[in-house]
């Protein structure tokens, strides 16, 4: 779901300027006098266009925002503790911002990687049919980024990135699978993704391509959060039928179940949707749902499909000799990573000396400087001569 930042006012400004430790000696020397500054940290009016040039430069916001003239960015919203985000998650939406500072930060320098214009990607809006737009937008990308539809997407991080969204796994509140944070740069929109690394790793995959949907339609709101409730909303419905369409494609359904015949007890239906899940990398819940709407003749019937969810997944997995399989896909769960494409970005600007250190710890500690040192340092860098 999507929320919007509160509108700037007079009030806005005076909380930002007081949160800033901005006190009337400094607003004095700014605008040479001290009635200005009273009444601008009093709350009783908007600077001027004069006014606003000078603050933007001394808070490094943009001036149209300071005379009310422009909706204020998500960054100073949740500075002015103004955006309407649940309180649970307003940690990592921030963590969220200081990833794009450092990506707009490295992209300044020079420091970037092609990627894929994302305007350019084509996307399905059928009125009340959300169902068939997701899984139109999906067959349309995987058609027009030349990807066989009977072979599995194995580095789906690596791909939305060349996107150009950063993807990042991080824990986060347990019901929250994911969170979509966009931010306006140069007339383009660059987005940063977080999964939650606690989740399973098929859950994780569809998660992404779940958020994935919400890039390219470009959906409305400061940010998404996917919640483990399910929802019918609209972007939410063409969000899950696209990440199943674009992980498992129909014509992946057909060709698994040709290779597996009819299924005439339980433990065929066990092996087929492992299979599906290992092979494909989706979770099984979104497999039992993709063989539930198939009507391919070979399909299994409804209750062998209810006996399959009505056993764990490791249960599932150990029945059909895939539970040492399933166990090593399962090792990076409750691991954090960072963005693979931002690490690259910000570690090459370190090295040429036009980032900071707090910068590094931004993106690969969790802002942590002494993590950030000591997984440098276990990496090989000398940080006595990065620092020179």
């Amino acid at each position: 779901m999507g929320h919007e930042a509160a509108t700037f006012d007079a009030r806005a400004l005076s909380s930002l300027l007081s949160r800033y430790e901005v006190t009337p000696p400094v607003l004095e020397e700014l605008f040479g006098s001290p009635e200005i500054g009273e009444e601008l940290l009093d709350g009783k009016r908007l600077p001027s266009r004069r006014e606003a040039s000078l603050l933007g430069a001394l808070l490094g916001v943009d001036p149209t925002i300071l005379t009310g003239a422009r909706r204020p960015s998500l960054g100073v919203s949740l500075r002015l503790g103004t955006a309407e985000i649940e309180h649970d998650v307003v940690e990592p939406v921030e963590h969220a911002m200081k990833l794009l500072a450092a990506d707009r930060l490295t992209e300044r320098w020079g420091f970037s990687t092609p990627v894929e214009v994302l305007s350019r990607l084509p996307v399905s809006r059928r009125l009340f049919k959300p169902k068939e737009d997701g899984r139109m937008t999906a067959v349309r990308l995987r058609a027009q980024l030349a990807l066989d539809p009977l072979a599995p997407i194995e580095d789906l991080t690596g791909f939305v990135e060349s996107l150009g969204c950063l993807v990042e796994y991080r824990p986060l509140p347990k019901n929250v699978h994911g969170i979509s944070v966009p931010e306006i740069r140069e007339n383009r929109q660059t987005w940063v993704i977080l999964i939650n690394s606690d989740d399973y790793w098929a859950l994780q995959r569809f998660t992404l391509a779940h958020e994935l949907s919400h890039v390219l339609y470009q959906d409305s709101g400061q940010i998404i959060i996917d919640r483990a409730q399910n929802s019918n909303a609209i972007p939410e419905i063409i969000a899950d039928s696209f990440s199943r369409h674009f992980l498992f494609p129909d014509e992946a359904l057909e060709e698994i179940l040709e290779e597996h015949g009819p299924s005439k007890d339980l433990p065929d239906v066990n092996r087929l949707v492992a299979d599906a899940m290992l092979t494909y990398g989706i979770s099984r819940q979104a497999t039992v749902k993709a063989l539930r709407d198939s009507r391919y003749p070979l399909t299994p019937s409804s209750a062998l499909l209810d006996q399959c969810e009505n056993t764990t997944v490791t249960s599932m997995m150990v029945s059909v000799g895939a539970g040492t399989t399933w166990s090593q896909m399962a090792e990076a769960e409750g691991r954090r990573y960072a963005s693979p494409r931002l690490t690259e970005h910000v570690l090459a600007a370190f090295a040429s000396n036009v980032v900071s250190l707090q910068t590094v710890a931004d993106v690969i500690a969790d802002g942590d400087e002494g993590e950030a040192v000591r997984q440098l340092s276990a990496a090989g860098w000398n940080l006595t001569a990065a620092a020179e």
